[in-house]
């Protein structure tokens, strides 16, 4: 009774419209201090990651994947101005895990297929500025010269792919090992997709195969494990997905021009395309 006295007491000195607006101020209040902190939050989940092709020499023809040798450089100055700092997929999956800590303003500087002019010409520009990059190779064309007769797709060799290993600045990522193809035929679907009428069961065998054995080579060749996965032409499905988490991967990538958004893990990340047209400064302010 004495309680219930109390309340009343209590109605009779604050108005119950003013209870209920103090009532609904502090939810509100409380909202606001919680959207702010998870914009924050947000905001240092956004990473930028590269996508580089060809870097070729001054006078090269250029376009969506192709740059020259000094528009790299620019870049790397780019980055080096602005206090942006490269780092490794590794030093993502150790904050993932593990929580340790990353620069303020992290970048990942990334490379396609493992083309011989990202030795010649990408490689001196990093080791001269010390940046971190990572290159993905298409295992069975490693070393080819010219293949199909193409100028353009000449490859590194396993020598200067360990050489670019061991100075500590590039690592070397699989690709794939033989499923760079962008039309199917009997033998493989567009990139690492199942081909027509092939059931899960048998896409899962074959891109676990394939995937199998880029790894070993780079394992045999480089001399480093395989954990971060670049999906040819950007294209996979959840059966890819399936095998590379099986197989131990740790991160995939796309080909969508975008901040990678890692506040749900480092699965399906996405990547900014450097075109030969567009400006560092203008894709990183663009597309975040």
């Amino acid at each position: 009774m004495a309680k219930n006295k109390t309340v009343y007491r209590f109605f009779n000195i604050i108005p119950i419209s003013l209870f209920i607006m103090l009532i609904v101020l502090g939810k509100n209040g409380n909202v606001g201090i919680s959207s702010e902190k998870n914009s924050l939050v947000d905001k240092k989940k956004l990473i930028p990651i590269l996508m580089y092709h060809h870097v070729g020499k001054e006078g090269v023809e250029v376009n969506k994947i192709t740059i020259t040798n000094k528009r790299f450089e620019e870049d790397m100055k780019y980055l080096k101005d602005n206090r942006y700092t490269p780092i490794f997929f590794n030093e993502l999956v150790s904050y993932e895990e593990n929580g340790t800590s990353l620069p303020e303003k992290p970048v990942i500087i990334t490379f396609d297929d493992g083309l011989e002019d990202n030795y010649k010409y990408a490689y001196p520009v990093l080791r001269k500025n010390n940046m971190k990059a990572t290159i993905f190779t298409i295992g069975s064309r490693i070393g080819i010269r010219n293949f199909n007769n193409d100028t353009r797709y000449s490859y590194f060799t396993w020598k200067e792919g360990k050489e670019m290993y061991e100075s500590g600045i590039v690592e070397i990522q699989p690709h794939s090992y033989d499923l760079h193809n962008y039309k199917e035929n009997s033998k493989h679907g567009v990139g690492v997709l199942p081909m027509s009428r092939e059931d899960e069961d048998l896409h899962y065998d074959r891109f676990s195969k394939d995937t199998v054995q880029v790894m070993k080579l780079i394992k045999e060749n480089i001399g480093c494990d395989s954990y971060v996965y670049a999906y040819p032409y950007g294209k996979y499905n959840s059966t890819n997905e399936r095998v590379l988490k099986d197989l131990n991967f740790k991160v995939t990538l796309t080909t969508k021009s975008k901040y990678a958004d890692i506040s749900n893990g480092l699965y399906e990340l996405k990547r900014i395309n450097v075109p030969s047209h567009k400006k560092l400064n203008e894709l990183l302010i663009n597309y975040k």
